[in-house]
């Protein structure tokens, strides 16, 4: 349990749930556009799991 709770405090996780909360509450205000909103948050995404992705296979 604490090893999962140590792995959610690294920074470019909190960077990537930061990132996506402000894009989904901006866009529940109806400041930003959603073609906007849906390009950030997928790149956000994209990066977050093929960095995860890219550091889990690298010890096999």
């Amino acid at each position: 349990m604490k090893n999962k709770l140590s792995a959610l405090i690294e920074v470019r996780k909190i960077i990537a749930f930061i990132t996506v909360a402000v894009f989904v509450i901006l866009a529940l205000k109806g400041s930003l556009q959603t073609d906007f909103i849906q390009n950030v948050v997928l790149m956000v995404i994209a990066f977050y799991f093929a960095k995860s992705t890219a550091l889990d296979g690298g010890d096999k």
